[in-house]
Order: structure tokens, then sequence, then C-alpha cells
């Protein structure tokens, strides 16, 4: 009797624990990022094409936390996965050349592009929204 109260309290424990934002469940966020060339960064009229954002970091932040938990790269035609997450909220985040009209000249290739997604359910696939940063030629 006492065996059998043991595993019925190890099981109800193990079933009411949240499981915190991150690695370990069956869910996926993925995304393609774009690189938009300007002759004038701070100028859209100066747009001179549109590309598939190769080999760009894309970092994710799980749940509350402040710094990235992940980064991965995207691959050839600007597309990235983060595979194995879990129902919880995630930041996805990657930079581009800033085209604010008072570039910080220590800093002109940190401009953040930011997206906060949410995954509901187990077995969720997110699609985020497209995603384009800049760069001069």
């Amino acid at each position: 009797m006492k065996k059998s109260f043991g595993i019925m309290v190890a099981l109800v424990a193990l079933l009411s624990c949240k499981k915190e934002a991150g690695d370990g469940g069956n869910s996926s966020i993925h995304g393609t990022i774009n690189k938009e060339m300007r002759i004038v960064l701070t100028n859209p009229a100066t747009k001179t094409g549109t590309f598939p954002a190769a080999d760009q970091d894309v970092f994710i932040i799980y749940g509350d936390n402040i710094s990235p938990d992940d980064r991965i790269q995207t691959n050839y035609d600007g597309e990235y996965e983060f595979m194995f997450l879990r129902p919880d909220k995630y930041k996805i985040y990657t930079f581009s050349a800033d085209t604010n009209s008072v570039a910080i000249s220590w800093d002109e290739d940190h401009m953040t592009i930011l997206q906060e997604i949410e995954i509901t359910d187990k077995k969720q696939e997110v699609e985020a929204e497209e995603i384009t940063i800049y760069e001069q030629p």
C-alpha cells in the first residue's frame, strides 16, 4: 500500500511540473531573412535589390530570459529553424545595418530586428514573419 501511494505521489508531482521554455519539446519556429541592398542606407529609394540573407546569425531567447539561449545561421536561401521547443513565449532576433538617420559610428551594423513569438501547442510549427535586413553594396 505504501509503495502504491509513493508511486502515485511521484507521478502526480511529475505531471504537475510546468516545463520551462526551450529545448525538449516537439514544436518549432522557422522563417526567412532577406537582405535589401541600398546605396544610401537611410533612403529606401536607393534600393538596388533584395536577396536571401545566407549565413545570417539568428538568435532565440527562451521565455523571460534576457540573454540569447541559442544561435543558428540561415541556409543559402535565407531560411532558419529552431526545433524541439516547448510551448511558451520566445524572442527571435538578428542584426542589420542601421537605417536610422543618425547611425552610431562604432555600432552601425547592429540595428536589432526582433520578433516575439508564442508556441501554444506541444506539436506546433510556427512560421515567423519574414525579416528584412539592410546592407550597402
